[in-house]
């Protein structure tokens, strides 16, 4: 039984952070009240409430008032993990002031954002990011006090989970000199100890707190439909939450053809869209009171972009956790949740029955997944790379064996070495080889996330990077919500001007990704 404090407790023990954080609320969320105690006694915990309920206050709050009464901070004494670029730069626009004010420096480092990491307090990254890290300055981690990893469902369960699992054991085993303090957060998880217990290697606290908002389903066939309807009743900002890019171009280019909002007013946002393509739709977003955002899952998490009426799911997610992510961006700040769901056909309709269906009988299922073993190639590459000299092949597999079984790691170093990427070096050894430094020089070994060949688009007129597609783009396709012409290029990038008006409804969209990790070929056959 966790200590549950009030306003006035709250602000008792937590003399340094409370009014950097919580002081301009009358009182607690119930998320607040149940997990400031348990946090600021260090304990290793995944705190479970509804979306917009207090979370990342609950969490870091407590975690800089230990940070500020702890020993002198040298490096990094907060780690903050998001899935998510769009949500790093988020939880930085949140927590930037209040730490500041408590003398704090917040950094964010992404891919987007290469920063120097060297004189900050709280670090806010990826997986991938804080890949790269472990292998190029991993003694900014010394002295960590805490870890905290934010919307930790979304990669449960996932490759990014499974990498995410062997850096925190690197992180313990090689890279501190005190373990860690482990925190998650979820809205969303079924089975919060198991999840924390891959995370963090012990079972964790549970803190669980704060009811689900009431929901109101509706139905469309189409998003045009759903647009229509959402006018009918007064709604005027919405998120439509595609499962593919593809689609998330389609419609877009549907809901701006359509004329129901201006077209400047369409927008949409995905992962292949440049840094600053992005962050301008982030926020335009949520300046604008009537707008529409077609969005993949960058925008299922915790961004904050405004008070949102309601969503619509085009296609079933593929998970309840997922469904329950999308619909709670609808109505943040109200008392329910609003959310249309769209189904292409009797297949997806049922499958959109069998979630909402789960979700009133069963809550939520059991997530069963078995770990990536592309994983293990990928972090093989790291390990070696990081260590820069021959290192034990046991300490490989008693790292990697949370993933794989030992006869396993050891088949797929056997072929890496055949293949050129390993070398042996007297006993037990082994080290990366000249060709596997060179991609870790390049960088392309701390991303398991699977692509096919891209290629930037540049804007001709402006000369603005708008993001990447397929290298197998024809002459016109669309992307950001717009059609383009492509004018020229070359082998990493080509030139596009804007159409003059939305045309031709058949406007090609660029390919998709790849369903497998980017280190799946390199698996030897057997294990494929």
């Amino acid at each position: 039984m966790t200590k549950i404090v009030d306003r006035t407790g709250a602000m008792g023990v937590l003399q340094k952070s409370f009014h950097a954080f919580l002081g301009s609320f009358s009182k607690l969320t119930p998320i607040q009240a149940h997990a400031i105690m348990p946090v600021l006694s260090k304990e290793d915990c995944v705190l479970v409430a509804p979306t917009a309920s207090g979370k990342t206050e609950a969490a870091v709050a407590p975690l800089c008032e230990n940070i500020l009464n702890g020993p002198s901070r040298l490096g990094v004494s907060l780690l903050y993990i998001v899935p998510t670029r769009a949500l790093s730069n988020d939880i930085e626009a949140r927590i930037k002031g209040p730490t500041s004010t408590l003398g704090l420096v917040t950094t964010v480092r992404t891919g987007d954002r290469p920063a120097t990491v060297r004189n900050t307090d709280l670090l806010i990254t990826t997986p991938e990011s804080f890949d790269s890290m472990l292998c190029r300055q991993p003694d900014v981690f010394e002295n960590l006090q805490a870890v905290l990893i934010d919307e930790a469902h979304q990669i449960d369960g996932t490759a990014r989970g499974d990498q995410l699992r062997i850096l925190l054991r690197r992180l313990k085993g090689w890279h501190v000199k005190q373990r860690p303090q482990f925190v998650a957060m979820t809205a969303t998880v079924a089975q919060p100890e198991e999840m924390g217990h891959r995370f963090f290697g012990k079972i964790p606290l549970v803190v669980k707190a704060g009811q689900d908002r009431p929901l109101t389903i509706d139905w469309a066939e189409d998003p045009l439909s759903a647009s229509k309807a959402m006018r009918a009743d007064g709604l005027t900002k919405a998120i439509f939450f595609c499962n593919s890019r593809r689609k998330a171009e389609t419609v877009g280019l549907e809901l701006a053809r359509s004329s129901q909002w201006p077209k400047q007013r369409v927008m949409v946002h995905h992962g292949s869209l440049s840094r600053k393509e992005r962050e301008d739709v982030e926020k335009a977003f949520k300046r604008f009171e009537a707008a529409l955002l077609v969005s993949t899952n960058t925008m299922e998490l915790g961004v904050d972009v405004g008070d949102v009426d309601a969503v619509a799911l085009v296609g079933p997610p593929d998970s309840l956790a997922s469904f329950y992510q999308r619909v709670g961006r609808g109505c943040r700040r109200k008392a329910g949740m609003r959310a249309w769901c769209i189904a292409a056909n009797l297949e997806e309709k049922s499958q959109f029955e069998g979630i909402l269906k789960a979700m009133k009988e069963e809550g939520l299922p059991e997530i069963k997944s078995l770990p990536d073993l592309s994983v293990v190639v990928q972090q093989i590459f790291s390990v070696l790379f990081w260590a820069k000299k021959p290192i034990a092949r046991r300490w490989i597999v008693e790292l990697l064996k949370v993933l794989a079984k030992p006869s396993d790691i050891d088949l797929i170093l056997d072929h890496l070495v055949s293949e050129g990427f390993v070398d042996t070096s007297g006993g037990d050894k082994v080290k990366a080889s000249t060709l596997a430094m060179d991609l870790g020089e390049k960088g392309t070994i701390h991303s398991n996330i699977g692509d096919s060949k891209t290629v930037t688009v540049i804007d001709d007129s402006t000369g603005r990077v708008l993001g990447k597609v397929s290298a197998a783009t024809a002459e016109s396709f669309t992307m950001a919500g717009r059609e383009w012409a492509v004018t020229g290029g070359g082998k990493d990038a080509i030139r596009v001007v804007s159409h003059s008006g939305l045309g031709d409804s058949g406007t090609p969209v660029f390919g998709p990704r790849t369903s497998v990790g980017a280190f799946y070929r390199y698996l030897p056959e057997s294990l494929k």
